[in-house]
């Protein structure tokens, strides 16, 4: 995995660049205040993740800030050590755990890399995807891509116990008969049901 150059280094930055509802739009709802299943990365900016989130987040509250470019929503990320986006800081500093979904751009091998400072979720989840046919690994703690860092957007809730997970594209891509936006909605195939079951199985957890 390759680091993201970010052009703009904080939501301020962006905002006043980006107009909101016809280049990013924010979609949140709060249901208790246990578990945030979230996505900073949303929309087109890694594609897919939105889909997943909307499946599993079922009673949890969840949050996604979405890129909605035709293309170039590269531009809207903001790395999670600094996305500072208001109501998501709201909504993680209200919550006792999150659960985080990103995409990362290999094309070749569908795998998920999973961290975040809950190591016991997170081996459960590597646990539960392997199981389940899909391959999987725990990344370590120290590693640049686990979601450890204090100021990862994943760690500023009350407890500081998150589960981050990173889907390479290729495995993205296999959860749906048609990639592209306009279509993902309506091809999302047996894979993509089998890994949100796996998902659910391991939100179930927090209940």
């Amino acid at each position: 995995m390759t680091q993201i150059i970010d052009t703009y280094q904080n939501y301020e930055e962006l905002a006043a660049h980006e107009r909101i509802g016809i280049d990013f739009q924010i979609l949140h709802k709060r249901n208790g205040e246990r578990l945030l299943v979230l996505s900073p990365h949303a929309g087109g900016i890694e594609s897919g993740v939105s889909e997943l989130i909307h499946e599993i987040a079922g009673k949890h509250s969840m949050y996604l800030f979405e890129g909605l470019k035709v293309k170039g929503n590269h531009v809207l990320h903001i790395t999670s050590t600094r996305f500072d986006e208001p109501i998501c800081l709201s909504q993680v500093h209200t919550h006792d755990y999150t659960f985080a979904l990103h995409g990362y751009g290999e094309t070749e091998v569908r795998q998920t890399l999973v961290g975040g400072t809950d190591r016991m979720k997170a081996v459960e989840t590597v646990r539960q995807l392997t199981l389940n046919g899909f391959q999987a690994l725990l990344l370590s703690e120290s590693d640049q891509f686990s979601g450890t860092h204090p100021d990862n957007i994943n760690n500023r809730c009350r407890t500081g116990q998150s589960v981050q997970i990173e889907i390479s594209q290729a495995q993205r891509r296999a959860f749906f008969d048609d990639f592209r936006r306009q279509y993902r909605q309506e091809t999302q195939n047996d894979q993509f049901y089998r890994y949100t079951r796996v998902l659910k199985q391991v939100l179930s957890l927090y209940e």
